[in-house]
């Protein structure tokens, strides 16, 4: 994953706010140290943050591991949440949306 805007097929992250992230592309295991780190950044900030997923394809455990972990947390509003991001939640079985 990619903090700049490139024309790769690696995911970016749109650099917009401080305290929002809008990663695109896949996140997968090969990613997910690289979209930790993203998420780390977002995290360092207190307060609110929010994370917008409509611009994610592919995704593995990996990366949902890590964004449920990011969820628990309690202050972070996720919205646009690909369909595939919704249907490999369900695939795994997750009942609850990472939205909620």
């Amino acid at each position: 994953m990619t903090v700049e805007p490139s024309a790769s097929s690696t995911p970016q992250v749109e650099d917009q706010s401080p305290r929002h992230l809008a990663p695109t592309g896949d996140i997968t295991v090969f990613e997910a140290a690289e979209f930790k780190d993203s998420l780390r950044k977002l995290f360092a900030h207190e307060g609110l943050v929010s994370m917008d997923l409509g611009g994610v394809g592919r995704v593995d455990t990996a990366a949902i591991q890590l964004m449920l972990a990011a969820k628990k947390e309690g202050r972070m509003f996720v919205s646009g949440i690909s369909k595939d991001v919704q249907t490999k939640l369900a695939q795994l079985g997750f009942t609850e949306s990472l939205s909620e």
